[in-house]
């Protein structure tokens, strides 16, 4: 017991000491400006697209529904962890049959980014459903009867369509890729937006829901970034104080 919490302790000791050092290169987080942009985003597309969906969810092309329902399960929190949890075990098998100090360094940073993705799609997760039960809006099966903006906190999972939780999961999910992976960044953005895109077409979800939902997904994967580099962890500072990718210890 004595040694477990000596270890635990040496653990906290060198992440504080890894935290002081990148003090002096810590900036605060720029969420005045990026919630001000989502939320113009947001409102455009409510005032400007959600009614035309609403009119439009029961004539949309059957083949573009099946195509959507088939891939809109990616942005599930079960499927998207199951992956991650995967991939964690994975690695944990791998590190215990390599004797190589590079190699099981290269495992470890793996695991470390595996950690970040995972906390980034729950975080964002936690947040948009505490929000969708307590805001309450219908969704757009309802639009007839209720229209755009019916609003009945706590009323079941009809009327839990503000923000959308599938986007919100995609959203901190690629954005964690894009910050990882910024090489591809145009890809995983393309991805998203594709996959968001598919709970409109199926109706569950107004476009204000998705790019809603999009937006905090992508804010905690970037928050979770800066969190991760101000301990030295997967993310590292550049001069100008913004997390960026220590990919160079993993290829």
């Amino acid at each position: 017991m004595i040694r477990q919490a000596g270890e635990k302790q040496s653990a906290w000791t060198a992440l504080r000491r890894r935290y002081e050092a990148r003090r002096k290169l810590h900036r605060r987080v720029p969420w005045k400006g990026f919630t001000l942009s989502a939320l113009n985003v947001v409102a455009i597309a409510f005032l400007v697209f959600d009614r035309p969906l609403g009119e439009a969810a029961d004539v949309l092309s059957p083949p573009l529904v099946g195509i959507a329902g088939n891939v809109t399960d990616i942005g599930k929190l079960a499927i998207i962890l199951g992956a991650l949890s995967t991939l964690a075990a994975l690695v944990y098998l791998l590190r215990r049959r390599l004797w190589k100090v590079r190699r099981r360094f290269r495992l470890i940073y793996l695991a470390q980014m595996t950690a970040y993705v995972t906390l980034s799609v729950v975080l964002a997760s936690i947040f948009v459903h505490v929000l969708k039960v307590v805001i309450g809006r219908a969704r757009p099966p309802l639009y007839a009867e209720e229209g755009i903006l019916s609003l009945q906190p706590f009323s079941g999972w009809m009327h839990q369509s503000f923000p959308s939780g599938h986007s919100a999961h995609v959203g901190a999910l690629f954005m964690a890729l894009v910050l990882l992976f910024p090489r591809f960044r145009l890809f995983f953005a393309g991805l998203a937006l594709w996959l968001a895109a598919t709970r409109v077409i199926l109706a569950v979800h107004y476009p204000s829901d998705v790019v809603a939902g999009l937006a905090s997904g992508a804010w905690f994967a970037f928050a979770t970034s800066v969190l991760f580099a101000r301990f030295g962890l997967v993310f590292t500072l550049n001069r100008e104080g913004w997390p960026v990718p220590r990919l160079g210890r993993l290829v």
